[in-house]
C-alpha cells in the first residue's frame, strides 16, 4: 500500500469514527462521557484480533472527538 492510500485509509477510518459519534450523539440517549468512553473500549475489544490496532486506534480517536470537536470542552451540553 502507499503511503498515498495510507493516508486517505487513516482520514476515512478517523472520519468513520466521527460519523459513529454523531450517529450516536442523534439518537439522544443521553450518553454520559463515561459511557461513552466504555463504548470506545468495547470497540478496540471488539476488532482487537480483526482489525489492525492502528486503524483501530483511528477510528477510536475520531469517535472520541465526535463532530464538532469543541464539545469536549463542555461534556454536559453535548447538543
Amino acid at each position: 500500500m502507499s503511503a498515498t492510500e495510507k493516508t486517505m485509509t487513516a482520514e476515512l477510518v478517523f472520519a468513520l469514527g466521527k460519523a459513529t459519534r454523531h450517529a450516536i450523539d442523534n439518537l439522544n440517549a443521553g450518553a454520559s462521557p463515561a459511557e461513552l468512553t466504555k463504548i470506545g473500549k468495547d470497540v478496540l475489544e471488539a476488532g482487537y484480533e480483526k482489525v489492525d490496532a492502528d486503524l483501530l486506534m483511528l477510528f477510536v480517536a475520531g469517535f472520541e472527538e465526535g463532530e464538532p470537536p469543541e464539545r469536549r470542552a463542555d461534556p454536559e451540553n453535548r447538543a
